[in-house]
């Protein structure tokens, strides 16, 4: 009987990533907490078997909340999540950091949605601390993950008016991804073309803006690029960075 619950319950939550990525979110969520729900009934039954199984079905309940834009009752989940999480990386660092790591990334997400961009700093400095140990191990598996979270750590450092910590930490990001994209063009450009733009707006909340000119008319450039084999998907990003770019030019005019 145990084993077939666990099957089911792992089973669901598979089905609930599924409908979250066809957009059917109400069903993944719904779908989610049914998982959840067998998983806890383990738990109870054998801790120490189960619940890695149930931080990890948590985890697909908030992003399902998440992506109904129920932010506060997805920030509840995380946070249990990242509770549970911290608990069995004591126990097992080898195991279950890399887990933390992504759930820190998650719940940095909802509390920056909910604009508590200073509780958000913390989680992701943390978070990005734990994917720097990774990547001096590995850099091959974890060098976007890291430069990802660097990108939203330089977020919240903008969103919290720190443009010079921001600036520091988006040309890192930016660094990183260069690296990647020399690697692998296809996969890492998109990211590289938003990351300068978000450098960009470090720089022009600097006041050099020749600087940040140039870095927004690299993102265009890498968007148009991007927007004449996809311009389902890229053409507002386009439209945001040449907006950026008009910025620039009317800063640079007031000088």
């Amino acid at each position: 009987m145990v084993s077939i619950k666990k099957k089911i319950a792992l089973s669901l939550g598979k089905t609930s990533n599924h409908l979250g990525f066809i957009c059917r979110f109400t069903e993944a969520l719904d779908t989610a907490i049914d998982a959840v729900w067998l998983i806890r009934s383990l738990v109870d039954e054998d801790w120490g078997s189960y619940a890695p199984h149930l931080v990890d079905q948590l985890g697909k309940l908030g992003i399902a909340f998440r992506n109904l834009n129920r932010h506060t009752e997805s920030l509840s989940v995380n946070q249990y999540s990242v509770g549970l999480y911290r608990s069995l990386a004591a126990k097992n660092p080898t195991s279950h950091a890399l887990d933390l790591a992504r759930q820190l990334g998650n719940l940095g997400i909802i509390l920056s949605k909910l604009n508590r961009h200073t509780e958000s700093l913390e989680v992701r400095q943390e978070s990005v601390g734990l994917y720097r140990s990774f990547v001096a191990e590995n850099p091959r598996s974890f060098t976007p993950d890291l430069a990802r979270q660097l990108g939203n750590l330089g977020t919240d450092l903008s969103k919290l008016n720190r443009h010079t910590e921001s600036l520091s930490v988006d040309q890192e990001s930016v660094g990183l991804y260069r690296s990647l994209v020399a690697e692998n063009p296809a996969s890492f450009t998109p990211d590289l073309a938003r990351q300068l733009g978000n450098l960009g707006i470090d720089l022009s909340n600097l006041n050099r803006h020749t600087e940040s000119l140039k870095v927004h008319q690299e993102s265009v450039g890498l968007y148009r690029s991007l927007v004449a084999e996809n311009p389902t998907s890229y053409t507002p990003n386009l439209a945001y960075q040449l907006g950026n770019l008009g910025i620039d030019r009317i800063g640079m005019q007031n000088r």
